[in-house]
């Protein structure tokens, strides 16, 4: 097993020695596994162990940054010496800097299984087994389960830098994924679920393939719609979808570089009254939960949106340093490879205390949207999108009959404008999480021949 301790150790060690302004080294170790199931057997099975780690240095406000996955004694120095190496060739950043350690102790969260390894193997694969089984029972219009899939990740994460700061915390996370088709005479459609947990026994397979299922067969039979306005409802998995493109907006990189739609809108009433938006990254069994982010500094919670006034942005430490505030702990990286960016943590919609059935029963006439094709080519700037969906139509209270064929338009923020009520049903896909949620009037266009 590597010695991490001792390989940052070195490295800070020889960093210290370079006449550098300001270095941090970040590194990481992680043991996954994977298991797909298919038609009761073994399909996938992947166990995989990385570790590697990444530096940044500082040498008169020119930045330096390398990264290696091979740790040897001797990489690890060459990797040291070929930072340095790199900080003189790049530009001079004023606005580059580093954490100093937290006043505060970091909080303990509840982030490690300590069973998960002394768990048999045997046992995990049942668990993917067990999410197939519960899709195929569900409905016998069931036919196909493309993925079933088991996964885990155990990893460490640990920084350093030469203010003396010193973290590092142990994370697992368990998730079930599935895919399933259903069928019906010559009709197909596909459906799919996830969930995730830090803790084996938290995750529930019967309730992800189970909703798989119903998904599918709900779509069996999906006709069009004519063009009109509507009333919609947006289930947890769709709100999610949209509130993760939103997202951007609120990176504080992106209103620097005028990409965000919220440009000088701080303390306007841009989203309805009813919609509170909240970046946590302390969220309980959250899967971007963490004491601190990629940089070093405490993880807190940030209202965004209040009762629909937006409040501020998300930062790291070079967008905060760049407006003269202070980190609000959204430091993110993806791997080793690449210097922290503004990241979303656990970024949500507040709930609220209607029922989600309730929601439903309240539409006399109108749509719940069940997917979004191509929402990523909203603008991010405008926030105007035009995107096909598939959905359930709602007659009287009641979903009558599915919907293809169909595409709806609108924009970002009118779209939050237009929530008016808020349903009691928060769930997470991934960092994003979102309560179903009711908008008064859609824009649908469909088939009018």
């Amino acid at each position: 097993m590597t010695d991490m301790a001792s390989i940052l150790d070195a490295v800070m060690d020889r960093l210290s020695h370079k006449g550098l302004d300001a270095y941090e080294v970040f590194s990481t170790a992680s043991h996954g596994l994977t298991i797909e199931i298919r038609d009761g057997a073994i399909d996938v099975f992947v166990a995989a162990e990385n570790t590697g780690l990444s530096l940044r240095v500082l040498k008169g406000q020119r930045l330096g940054f390398a990264f290696s996955t091979d740790l040897s004694p001797d990489a690890v120095s060459d990797l040291a010496d070929g930072v340095v190496q790199g900080a003189h060739s790049s530009d001079p950043d004023p606005f580059v800097g580093f954490p100093s350690p937290p006043r505060q102790t970091p909080p303990q969260l509840e982030l490690f299984d300590h069973e998960l390894k002394r768990r048999p193997l045997e046992e995990k694969i049942e668990q993917a087994k067990r999410l197939e089984a519960a899709a195929k029972s569900t409905d016998p219009r069931i036919k196909k389960v493309r993925k079933a899939a088991y996964g885990e990740t155990t990893g460490t994460v640990a920084i350093c830098n030469h203010t003396g700061l010193r973290l590092s915390y142990q994370k697992t996370l368990i998730s079930g994924s599935i895919l399933v088709v259903a069928e019906q005479g010559k009709d197909a459609e596909i459906g799919w679920d996830y969930g995730f947990s830090p803790f084996f026994e938290q995750l529930d397979m019967d309730l992800i393939g189970a909703a798989a299922a119903r998904r599918a067969v709900d779509m069996l039979g999906a006709r069009p719609l004519r063009s009109m306005q509507v009333p919609a409802i947006l289930p947890t998995w769709v709100a999610c979808d949209v509130l993760q493109v939103l997202s951007a907006s609120f990176m504080a990189d992106n209103v620097q570089k005028r990409k965000s739609v919220l440009v000088g809108r701080t303390g306007e009433s841009l989203f309805s009254p009813h919609v509170t938006i909240v970046d946590d990254g302390l969220y309980r069994y959250g899967m971007a939960s963490s004491p601190f982010d990629d940089e070093g500094s405490l993880h807190d919670r940030s209202v965004l949106v209040a009762q629909g006034v937006v409040q501020g942005f998300l930062h790291d430490q070079y967008t905060a340093n760049k407006e003269g505030c202070r980190s609000t702990g959204n430091a993110g990286r993806h791997g080793i490879k690449m210097p922290p960016a503004v990241q979303a943590s656990n970024f949500y919609v507040q709930k609220g205390s209607t029922d989600a059935d309730r929601l439903v029963s309240s539409v006399d006439a109108g749509l719940m949207v069940t997917d979004m094709m191509g929402l990523h080519t909203a603008d991010p700037i405008s926030g105007d999108f035009s995107v096909g969906v598939t959905g359930l139509w709602i007659e009287k209270g009641e979903t009558a009959f599915p919907v293809r064929g169909i595409a709806i338009s609108g924009n970002l923020i009118e779209l939050f404008k237009n929530v008016d009520a808020v349903g009691s049903d928060l769930k997470f896909y991934g960092p994003f999480g979102s309560p179903s949620l009711r908008v008064s009037k859609l824009n649908v266009a469909g088939c009018d021949s």
